[in-house]
């Protein structure tokens, strides 16, 4: 079994991951869906940046160097034709970079609320953001992995406006030798049981079966199909 997020996942599905370039790993299979990281950016609202097409020529943190953000955000600005000045850096290092001047903008990726954004928006004036309707549509067709997303007004105290934006879905997967049985018992049991598992940690809120379709390219486990299908889920053929 493995733990995956779905940008590196579909690489590795198409033969382009960093760590094994020119090797299509297509024998991998999904399970079940456990949660999203959502993308989004935060400046101070006294720099006028209010969008990714702002961090024009702008100086811009992404977080720790190889983590999620500090891989896509660099991607997205690419794909919109934005070109800034990236760095890395921790969350609360780029907070205090933010705060302090040393750079313009802070695009991460983490569950919401982040708690770097939480203590900057609570100590100073900030905007935060996502894509604009423009933006959106070129970053999930660039991206396939990507699902659209929408982080809901309040989400941040102060902050009453929805942000649309993308998100990376975590999946559980398996190789496709996996016992059918054991594939079906493993995916019911994460999915039967999501009280017990939010007792354990807040982020499974979001492993649920009706997320199954937060998945795009990998085909399901056959074991993890016949579950899904008898809670009365279809799954397409080109995912099965």
């Amino acid at each position: 079994m493995g733990l995956v997020t779905m940008g590196p996942a579909y690489d590795a599905w198409i033969g382009e991951s960093e760590l094994a370039p020119g090797l299509e790993h297509r024998s991998i299979r999904a399970l079940f869906p456990m949660y999203q990281t959502p993308f989004q950016v935060i400046a101070l609202r006294a720099s006028g940046i209010t969008s990714v097409a702002d961090l024009q020529g702008k100086r811009v943190s992404v977080g720790p160097a190889g983590g999620t953000p500090g891989t896509y955000w660099p991607r997205f600005m690419e794909a919109l034709g934005v070109s800034a000045t990236i760095s890395n850096a921790g969350a609360s290092d780029a907070a205090g970079q933010l705060q302090d001047g040393l750079i313009d903008a802070f695009a991460f990726a983490a569950g919401i609320p982040i708690a770097a954004f939480s203590e900057l928006a609570a100590s100073q004036d900030v905007v935060m953001f996502g894509f604009t309707d423009e933006e959106l549509p070129k970053i999930l067709e660039a991206y396939p992995a990507m699902a659209p997303l929408t982080i809901p007004a309040g989400a941040y105290a102060g902050h009453d406006y929805d942000q649309n934006t993308v998100a990376l879905w975590n999946f559980a997967i398996a190789h496709e030798d996996m016992p059918e049985t054991l594939a079906y018992e493993i995916t019911k049991l994460a999915m039967e049981n999501p009280d017990r598992m939010v007792q354990i940690h807040a982020a499974a809120s979001e492993t649920l079966r009706e997320n199954w379709d937060k998945n795009t390219f990998m085909p399901y486990h056959p074991g993890a199909v016949r579950y899904f299908e008898e809670t009365g889920i279809t799954i397409p053929d080109n995912l099965k």
